[in-house]
C-alpha cells in the first residue's frame, strides 16, 4: 500500500479549529493520521544528520514531529512525539510544566521511537482539541531550536 499525498493545513498554534475539524473527519472515517511539524524561526534550517548519525544515535529527530491517529477498530486514539531528548521524556515534560494529562496512559517513552500516550476517552470537538492542544505544548516544549508559533498538519487520509 503506497501512501497517500498529505492535505497540508497551516495554522497558529491558537488557530486549530481548521485541524479540530479534519481531527473528527479521520475520527468519524476510523482511518488516517495526522503529523504535525513546527514552524522554526531560525535564519538556516539546521543541517540534516548524516543517515550514519542516524543509525547510530540513540536519539530521535532534532525537530520533534508529533502525530495523532484516530481510534482505529479496537485501537484506541493516539498521540505521539519523535523527538531528541533522550529518555525518560515523560519525565522532562513534567519539568517544562508540559505534563502527560490525568487519566491518559503512556504506551511508550523510548529516546529513539518516541513518546506515546493514548488519551482519556472522549467525544467531540472540544476533545480533540485538548488532545491537539496538548500535543503542541508539549511538541513546542521538546524543540530546542526557536519556533514561529506557526504550525503545519499533514492529515492522510486512508
Amino acid at each position: 500500500m503506497s501512501v497517500p499525498e498529505p492535505l497540508v493545513v497551516e495554522f497558529a498554534e491558537d488557530e486549530r479549529a481548521a485541524v479540530v475539524r479534519r481531527m473528527a473527519k479521520l475520527a468519524d472515517a476510523g482511518a488516517g493520521w495526522i503529523n504535525f511539524s513546527p514552524g522554526l524561526n531560525v535564519a538556516e534550517p539546521p543541517a540534516p544528520r548524516s543517515t550514519m548519525g542516524m543509525l547510530l544515535a540513540a536519539r530521535g529527530p532534532l525537530v520533534p514531529m508529533a502525530t495523532w491517529v484516530p481510534p482505529q477498530g479496537r485501537d484506541p486514539e493516539t498521540a505521539g512525539i519523535e523527538h531528541g531528548q533522550g529518555p525518560k521524556v515523560v519525565r522532562t515534560l513534567v519539568e517544562r510544566g508540559v505534563p502527560v494529562p490525568e487519566g491518559w496512559r503512556v504506551t511508550q517513552d523510548h529516546p529513539r521511537r518516541g513518546l506515546v500516550v493514548v488519551p482519556a476517552p472522549g467525544v467531540g470537538d472540544e476533545a480533540l482539541d485538548l488532545v491537539l492542544d496538548w500535543l503542541l505544548r508539549a511538541t513546542a516544549a521538546l524543540c530546542p531550536l526557536p519556533r514561529s508559533g506557526n504550525w503545519r498538519a499533514y492529515c492522510y487520509e486512508v
